[in-house]
C-alpha cells in the first residue's frame, strides 16, 4: 500500500530545479560533512544520472568543496570547504531547527538531514487569523484602508476605527499592524489578537503622513551590570556577543521600547545583578525619542 503523504512530499520536492538541489548539496556538506547520490535521488525523486549531473555541476561551481571517498563510497567536504550557495551560519541552522521543532516547517522539506536531539520552550501563542493577515498584507501592498473593531487596553469597550496599514511588526512575542489611525490622527500599533473584526475600509482622500518613528533607527547599548564580578561580566559579555564589553543593537524607534522591555531594561529602577544581569548604557540618549522611557 502506498504512503500517499510520502509520495506527495517527494513529488513536491521533485518539482524543485537544479538550483535547489545544489543548495541541498551545499547544506548537507556544511552540516553533515558528507552526502551520496542516494541522498539526492531519495529526497528529490530524481534519477541517478541526474544526481550525478548535479554533483558535477556543484564541483564546477565550488572546486575543492567536495571530494569522493572511494572507501566509503560517499562525497565528503574538502579540507577547505566553505558554503558556496547557501547561508552556512549557525543562526540560519538554528532558525530552521527552531521552525521544525515548533511545527512551522515540515521536516520533510528541510535540507538539514539528521537533526540533533533538541527542543524549544513553547511560549503562549498570540493568534493571527489568516483572513485578517491576508487583508492586512493586501492593504499594505495596495495602500488602502481597513476598518477594524479594536479592544485597546486603555478603553473599557471596543471601538471601531479606520486605519491605513503600512507595515507589520513583531516584538518578540506577538505580531501587530503598524498603521495610521484616522481616529487618533497618529501612527499606532494594533495587536492582531485584540482585533475583533476587520474588513476593507472606505476609500480615503489625500495621503497619510510619513511614519517618522518607523523610519528612524535608534541604537540601544547594553553592558553587563556593573555590580557583577569581573568573571561574571565576562560571562555575560560572551552570552550576548558583546564587543569590548558592550553590545549595540540597531532598532526602529517604534519597536525600541518593546526591545527594552524584552531585555528587562525599560525601567530605571535599580535591581540587583542577580535579577538583572545587563543594564542600558545610553538611557539618557534614548529618552528624547521614547517618552515612555523612565
Amino acid at each position: 500500500m502506498k504512503n500517499n503523504k510520502l509520495d506527495d512530499s517527494v513529488a513536491r520536492r521533485g518539482r524543485w530545479g537544479q538550483e535547489r538541489r545544489l543548495e541541498f548539496i551545499d547544506t548537507r556538506l556544511t552540516w553533515e560533512g558528507r552526502l551520496n547520490r542516494s541522498d539526492l535521488t531519495d529526497f528529490f525523486g530524481i534519477s541517478v544520472p541526474q544526481s550525478s549531473l548535479d554533483l558535477a555541476r556543484y564541483l564546477e561551481l565550488a572546486p575543492g568543496n567536495m571530494e569522493y571517498d572511494g572507501s566509503q563510497r560517499v562525497y565528503v567536504a574538502g579540507p577547505e570547504f566553505t558554503p558556496a550557495v547557501t547561508d552556512g551560519s549557525s543562526g540560519r541552522y538554528l532558525a530552521e531547527l527552531y521552525a521544525i521543532k515548533l511545527g512551522i516547517l515540515p521536516p520533510d522539506v528541510s535540507f538539514l538531514g539528521a537533526l540533533p536531539n533538541a527542543d524549544v520552550v513553547r511560549h503562549p501563542v498570540r493568534t493571527v487569523p489568516e483572513a485578517y493577515l491576508r487583508e492586512t498584507v493586501t492593504a499594505i501592498r495596495d495602500k488602502t484602508a481597513l476598518t477594524i473593531v479594536y479592544q485597546a487596553v486603555s478603553r473599557p469597550e471596543p471601538t471601531e476605527r479606520t486605519i491605513s496599514p503600512t507595515a507589520l511588526g513583531y516584538d518578540g512575542a506577538r505580531w501587530h499592524i503598524r498603521g495610521y489611525c484616522h481616529l487618533r490622527g497618529a501612527f499606532r500599533d494594533f495587536v492582531f489578537a485584540r482585533i475583533l473584526a476587520l474588513g476593507p475600509g472606505a476609500p480615503l482622500g489625500g495621503t497619510i503622513p510619513v511614519d517618522e518613528e518607523w523610519n528612524r533607527i535608534l541604537t540601544v547599548v547594553i553592558v553587563p551590570h556593573p555590580d557583577l564580578s569581573e568573571g561574571q561580566r565576562r560571562a555575560i559579555a560572551l552570552d550576548y556577543g558583546m564587543t569590548n564589553g558592550a553590545l549595540e543593537i540597531p532598532c526602529r524607534q517604534s519597536l525600541t521600547y518593546y526591545l527594552l522591555r524584552r531585555l528587562g531594561v525599560a525601567s530605571s529602577v535599580a535591581r540587583p545583578p542577580t535579577e538583572q544581569q545587563i543594564v542600558l548604557l545610553n538611557r539618557d540618549d534614548l529618552k528624547s525619542w521614547l517618552p515612555e522611557l523612565v
